[in-house]
């Protein structure tokens, strides 16, 4: 491969040349077989595409170990309201669905008398009965519209997502924001109401049944004379509401006690210690229904199986007087709000056969010139190294003995 016409009469010249040639032959396979190890050895980015996935492709993408690092989603859609996948359902105590608290009801015209007021004691359940049962209706009304108010202001919140989610970071970022809600929505109300109390209480304001507070003249004679206000006791008079406006005593009527109901200071106040028991009792029902007139009216008591007859008036306040709350984070719906034009996934493959052949086609070019310019180099070097210590292993080397020295 290196001939010349120089060396067609130079057998040294000739096998050097034949030297040359091996070398290169030599350092052409060693240089081919390892870019073949390497091409096979090695591995490629692949990048992978895919347009308009459906949520099953990017479902089975997320699941795949090799592409759930690099999958990369945009949403067409960046914000996503919560309204679109977050849905909220409140179930009432069932006391908000009974004929005890209902406007159209006949229930709380049986129990009114206009003059209550006059015939009987301050701390008679028949002055409380009436402003008792309109406030639980009061109650579960205020509580309809505070929850309403609440779940419309919630899913009006947005979510911004540049990327699809996957179903598992999207139900626990959903059920952070619920719980945010069960827990903030009912604090709220709670606070509302207690302001109330206690400004009612703190400004000594008189009950409209005036359990709390009485008048009285120290003289009877003057048709204008000042009136003093006393305050009312309960618990055996143990406890004054000139001091504590949260006192009560156990509801009684016509001398029999009625389960579960509390008389005090304020209607209001004696109505958040109670409890309902009494509603889940005919024979107790029947005994408020009849408390002024007979009647042969039927109402149906409340369900012991559906909540419990011993919980205060004020626990159920504080939980909005709601039983149970149905909340569902539909994924389905946050994806297809999200809508992702295109999936792009990256995987580590190996190089195909056909890459490896182009690739070793491309520089074997490339090797054969600069090979054939590098090993008559690297001939030449050897053969300059191997003559060099030749000519030192053959010079003469002179040697003077004694003898010589002492004749000198």
């Amino acid at each position: 491969m290196f001939k010349i016409e120089l060396s067609w009469d130079d057998d040294q010249l000739l096998r050097k040349e034949i030297l040359t040639t091996r070398i290169y032959l030599l350092l052409l396979i060693l240089a081919v077989i390892i870019l073949v190890i390497y091409t096979f050895v090695d591995t490629q980015i692949n990048i992978i595409k895919i347009l308009k996935p459906s949520q099953q492709q990017f479902d089975q993408l997320r699941l795949d170990r090799r592409y759930s690092a690099t999958i990369d989603c945009p949403c067409q859609n960046i914000l996503v309201p919560y309204q679109s996948f977050i849905s909220i359902k409140p179930h009432y105590h069932q006391l908000c669905s009974s004929d005890f608290v209902a406007t159209n009801s006949a229930w709380i015209p049986l129990l009114y008398s206009s003059t209550a007021g006059i015939q009987y004691f301050y701390d008679d359940y028949r002055l409380f009965a009436v402003p008792q049962f309109r406030l639980l209706s009061s109650l579960c009304t205020i509580a309809n519209e505070t929850v309403t108010e609440a779940i419309t202001q919630f899913s009006a919140n947005i979510m911004t997502n540049e990327r699809v989610q996957c179903r598992r970071t999207i139900e626990e970022q959903a059920d952070s924001f619920l719980n945010q809600f069960l827990q903030s929505t009912p604090r709220t109300f709670v606070r509302t109401l207690d302001f109330i109390r206690y400004m009612a209480q703190g400004n000594g304001i008189v009950s409209s049944v005036l359990s709390n507070w009485h008048f009285i003249s120290l003289n009877a004679v003057f048709e204008r004379a000042a009136l003093w206000a006393l305050p009312h006791s309960y618990g055996n008079d143990n406890c004054s509401c000139g001091t504590n406006a949260m006192c009560i005593s156990q509801a009684s009527l016509n001398g029999l006690i009625v389960p579960g109901f509390r008389v005090g200071c304020y209607p209001l106040e004696a109505l958040l210690q109670s409890t309902l028991e009494c509603l889940y009792n005919i024979s107790c029902i029947d005994q408020l229904k009849t408390m002024y007139t007979q009647s042969n009216i039927t109402f149906n008591p409340l369900d012991i199986s559906l909540s419990s007859p011993n919980r205060t008036v004020q626990s159920l306040v504080d939980t909005l007087l709601v039983e149970k709350w149905e909340t569902n984070v539909i994924y389905d719906q946050y994806y297809t709000t999200c809508a992702p034009l295109s999936c792009t996934y990256t995987f580590d493959g190996q190089i195909s056969v056909v890459y490896t052949v182009t690739i070793i086609i491309g520089l074997y070019g490339g090797l054969s010139v600069i090979l054939e310019l590098i090993t008559p180099i690297l001939v030449q070097i050897g053969y300059y190294i191997v003559s060099y210590r030749h000519r030192r292993v053959e010079q003469p080397v002179a040697v003077i003995t004694v003898t010589d020295i002492s004749r000198a």
